[in-house]
C-alpha cells in the first residue's frame, strides 16, 4: 500500500474511532512500529491528529472537547439503535450462502451485517459495497471485497453517482442488502438523497433477491424520494420493537416481513 494511501486510511480510522494505538495500526497494515510512528508524525505535522502516548487521536478544534471526533450524519446513524441493528444482522445471515456474491449498501445496518460476516463468514463470499467504512471493516481472507467507484459523499460516507450506477449494472448479485431513511406502505422505502436511491435501485436490478435491513424506528416515516415499494423486496428484516399491529398491517399488504428476535442469554 502506498504510504499516502495508508496515512489517509489511518486518518479516517482515527477520526471515526476517536483515537487508535500504534500497535493496532502496525497489526492492521502489517508494517513496523517505526513506519507507524513516521505516519503519525507526518499526520501530526500537518495538523490532522494529536500524538498521545502509544498512539494518536483527532486534533481538537477550538471549542471542541479534546480528541472528540467530528460528528457527521454517518456517525450519528451508527450510534442509533445499535442493539436492534446487531439483531437484524444476525437474522440477515440466513440469506448469505457459501460462495455467494452479495451487495451491501452504505447504511449503518449494512455495517452491522458486515461486522457479523467478518466474525463468522461463510466460505469464500464476494462482498461488493459502496461504503468505504464497510470496506475498511472487512479484514478476513474468506471475504473478497470489491469497492464501487464513484464520488465520495463525505457527510453520508458513501460512494455514489453515475460511475457507481454503471458499475453495479454490470454485476450479478445473489442478494442485495439495502436500507432506507424510512418506510411506509404508501411511499415505500424512502430517502432524502437521489444518489442513494439510484445506487440502491441499480444494485436491486442486478440482484436475484433484495433484502431490506430496516430497524423498527424507521417504520411509518417517509422521506423526500421513494426508492421502491416495500412489496418489491423479497424480504424486509426488522427488530422486535416493531409493534405487532404494524407488522400485521404490512404482512396483510403482501410485504414479506421477518422479525429478528434476540437470542436469550444463558
Amino acid at each position: 500500500m502506498p504510504p499516502a494511501l495508508r496515512r489517509a486510511r489511518i486518518l479516517q480510522r482515527i477520526q471515526r474511532e476517536g483515537g487508535v494505538s500504534s500497535a493496532d495500526l502496525a497489526r492492521a497494515y502489517a508494517v513496523s512500529m517505526v513506519t507507524v510512528h513516521r505516519d503519525l508524525e507526518e499526520l501530526a505535522r500537518l495538523g490532522l491528529v494529536e500524538r498521545v502516548h502509544g498512539g494518536a487521536r483527532p486534533r481538537a478544534r477550538d471549542g471542541d472537547e479534546a480528541g472528540a471526533p467530528i460528528p457527521t450524519a454517518w456517525t450519528q446513524r451508527v450510534q442509533q439503535a445499535g442493539a436492534a441493528k446487531a439483531v437484524i444482522a444476525d437474522q440477515a445471515m440466513e440469506f448469505v450462502e457459501h460462495g455467494a456474491t452479495i451487495f451491501l449498501d452504505a447504511s449503518s445496518t449494512a455495517l452491522a451485517l458486515a461486522r457479523r460476516l467478518a466474525r463468522d463468514p461463510p466460505n469464500e463470499i464476494t462482498l461488493v459495497t459502496n461504503s468505504p467504512a464497510i470496506a475498511y471493516e472487512i479484514q478476513h481472507d474468506a471475504i473478497h471485497v470489491v469497492v464501487c467507484p464513484g464520488e465520495l459523499d463525505q457527510h453520508m460516507r458513501m460512494l455514489a453517482g453515475r460511475w457507481t450506477v454503471e458499475f453495479l449494472a454490470e454485476l450479478n448479485f445473489a442478494v442485495a442488502f439495502v436500507s432506507a431513511a424510512g418506510v411506509t406502505l404508501e411511499q415505500g422505502l424512502t430517502t432524502a438523497r437521489r444518489p442513494l436511491a439510484d445506487v440502491v435501485n441499480a444494485a436491486r436490478a442486478s440482484a436475484e433477491r433484495s433484502v431490506g435491513l430496516i430497524d423498527a424506528t424507521k417504520f411509518g416515516r417517509a422521506s423526500l424520494l421513494s426508492i421502491a415499494r416495500a412489496q418489491d423486496l423479497d424480504a424486509i428484516v426488522t427488530d422486535a420493537e416493531l409493534p405487532a399491529g404494524v407488522a400485521e398491517t404490512y404482512r396483510a399488504a403482501d410485504v414479506r416481513l421477518e422479525i429478528a428476535i434476540p437470542e436469550e442469554g444463558p
